[in-house]
């Protein structure tokens, strides 16, 4: 009776101690998050500007010649590159403008600036918080647009214990 006991409790035990039941539990402690793809190109692109500031400039003239310091963001058929016209006066000027891919769809917008004639482009975080990216201004009538902010995307594994 001892001995069909004994290997009884041994058979039990050696089932309970199975190699594949703990190559299951070794897998279960990584966590594996699944990244939200954005398309790189845009179906349609809005015509008209998704943002805009204006300021009226004085000419001497009562605004006779309907001089302006103007920012305006278009979207592009791709969807982190957006077009800038600014325009100071007569002075025009086209630029593009990359914003960083943080798998959410971009938000472009301008707060206006310190002095009358420049603005910042941003874009908003993830959060709802507005990234400084781009100024946009006139120094001794000169139009200068400068980027003040550099963003990156980074991704890293950790090992859960």
């Amino acid at each position: 009776m001892k001995g069909i006991l004994f290997q009884c409790v041994s058979l039990i035990l050696i089932c309970c101690n199975n190699p594949a039941s703990n190559q299951i539990k070794s897998t279960t402690d990584t966590i594996s998050e699944k990244q939200i793809s954005i398309s790189a190109d845009r179906v349609n692109p809005e015509k008209k500007p998704i943002a805009t500031f204006a300021v009226p400039v004085d000419d001497g003239m009562g605004n006779l010649n309907n001089w302006k310091f103007a920012v305006n963001i278009y979207e592009t058929t791709k969807t982190f590159n957006y077009k800038v016209i600014v325009q100071y006066k007569e002075i025009r000027s086209t630029e593009i403008i990359q914003i960083p891919n943080f798998n959410t769809m971009p938000e472009v917008s301008i707060k206006p600036g310190k002095t009358g004639l420049d603005c910042m482009i941003g874009f908003n975080d993830a959060k709802g918080l507005f990234k400084e990216y781009i100024q946009v201004s006139v120094k001794n009538e000169q139009l200068k647009v400068k980027k003040v902010n550099s963003y990156a995307v980074r991704s890293y594994q950790r090992k859960l214990n």
